[in-house]
């Protein structure tokens, strides 16, 4: 009898066992130390083994190991007393269960060249999320940012799958490198699911810490961010600290204060209350989400990224006067600092390049914001100080009008198209266009820099390109 018990209790055993169903995912590097954190099905001890390239190479085994024999849900291990820019490998493992092999980069303790990704607007289609990340992946990030809006339903139990697919979509992106989300709307109930999810520095919901010669600073918009408030003032001293001390300072948070998407307006509160702050403080980029769509923002001399397309539903574009560079796509966004330089580019969800620039510590740019396999603007002469003849030409899109802008943002100068029209000028096929436009600027209008803004329009995406030209009178 006895033998018939125990024969059964061994067949129930692995209907018991647990295995690792969300993560590993990492956080809070550092030049010492990271947390990792992953979540298994039923509660269970947990562990994580670890080891520097250079005896992984060696061994092909893990040289570190630590466990817990608590019977937990939600495991977090922080590795401390590691060494500054080195490469390790790891795994985590549960009782009955253990994780592929994934890597990460210790902080560096000087200036060397590193990389980071940012995206966002990952809810609702998790497949393509995985695209995107596992695209974003392939380059090998040392950090990852997301602009927020996680899931569908942040906010209640009736997105628990859906944090499973979220977590699986980034299981080589979230593994691979550390991972700082910030609070979207549809997870903006912080204390119900992100929090007992993610471990961030901070509050968790803003925060900012420092990378080689960066500043990150993440924020929540969701959140009062007015005059006064905890926030603004973290904010304020935070960035009065940083400004002059970095070569590079970047801001993540959800809501774009400046945005060209058709489906959410700019967020006011934003523009009257940090907007300002990243003018006087001379911030380099902010990365928002929102919008289902790619938007490269220019004002004040701060460049807002709109980068909504990590997943969830796109949502058109319409230019604006500060918009450089739109289109509804799903994409993520690759920046590489080296030194007191860096170069941006944003890519489609199988890495193709679509838009870039690069960026000096001065903030000064190098312009290369369109792809000219798909677009070109010609001009000629250039400068010109009587007239100018100015081409624009698509393989893809048709070219729906040309419009001219001073620096303040004044139109000078604006003409449509019949995109059914077809001329000596107007050349219109099934792939595309050329348009052909003389400006004779009028006597009113002074020398200086003038933007060419060209609207184009697709089967399934619209693009908004500029370029400059000089005018000598």
């Amino acid at each position: 009898m006895k033998m018939v018990i125990v024969f059964m209790l061994l067949l129930l055993v692995p209907i018991f066992s647990a295995s690792i169903d969300r993560g590993p995912y990492l956080s809070c590097v550092s030049e010492n130390g990271i947390i990792i954190t992953f979540e298994s099905d039923i509660p269970a001890g947990g562990g994580v083994r670890w080891a520097d390239e250079a005896y992984f190479d060696v061994h092909s085994s893990f040289e570190h190991d630590t466990s817990v024999s608590d019977f937990l849900s939600h495991h977090k291990f922080e590795l401390n007393a590691l060494n500054p820019w080195t490469k390790y490998y790891y795994q985590v493992y549960v009782d009955g269960d253990e994780s592929d092999t994934f890597h990460f980069w210790t902080a560096p303790d000087t200036v060397v060249p590193f990389s980071f990704v940012a995206y966002g607007d990952c809810r609702t289609n998790q497949s393509e999320h995985r695209t995107v990340a596992d695209a974003a992946s392939s380059f090998e990030p040392h950090l990852v940012f997301n602009s927020g809006d996680l899931i569908t339903d942040g906010n209640s139990w009736y997105g628990a799958w859906e944090w499973n697919q979220f977590f699986d979509a980034i299981e080589n992106l979230g593994g691979n490198a550390p991972y700082y989300p910030a609070v979207g709307n549809h997870e903006d109930e912080v204390d119900e699911f992100f929090r007992p999810l993610f471990e961030l520095p901070g509050n968790e919901q803003w925060y900012s810490f420092d990378y080689a010669n960066c500043h990150f600073v993440v924020l929540n918009n969701n959140a009062d961010i007015s005059t006064g408030s905890e926030q603004y003032n973290f904010v304020a001293d935070d960035l009065a600290a940083a400004d002059g001390n970095y070569d590079f300072i970047f801001v993540i948070f959800h809501r774009p204060p400046y945005t060209c998407g058709t489906e959410h307006g700019n967020h006011t509160d934003t523009q009257t209350y940090l907007c300002p702050l990243f003018v006087a403080h001379n911030v380099a980029m902010v990365f928002n989400g929102h919008n289902h769509d790619y938007e490269r923002n220019y004002v004040d001399g701060v460049y807002y990224i709109v980068t909504g397309g990590g997943g969830a539903p796109l949502y058109p574009v319409s230019p604006e006067v500060w918009t450089i560079y739109a289109e509804s796509c799903y994409h993520f966004c690759l920046i590489e600092v080296i030194g007191d330089s860096l170069h941006f580019t944003a890519r489609y969800d199988d890495g193709t390049v679509f838009d870039e620039f690069s960026m000096n510590s001065d903030l000064s740019v190098s312009e290369k914001n369109y792809n000219e396999q798909l677009f070109k603007i010609i001009t000629k002469p250039e400068p010109f100080n009587s007239s100018v003849m100015i081409e624009t030409s698509s393989s893809l899109y048709n070219i729906k009008n040309v419009s001219i802008y001073d620096l303040r943002g004044n139109v000078v100068f604006e003409k449509s198209f019949d995109l059914s029209a077809s001329s000596r000028e107007e050349r219109v096929s099934n792939k595309g266009a050329v348009r052909r436009i003389i400006w004779t600027p009028e006597r009113n209008v002074a020398s200086g820099i003038y933007l060419v803004r060209a609207v184009l329009i697709g089967s399934d995406a619209s693009l908004i390109c500029t370029k400059k030209v000089v005018y000598l009178r």
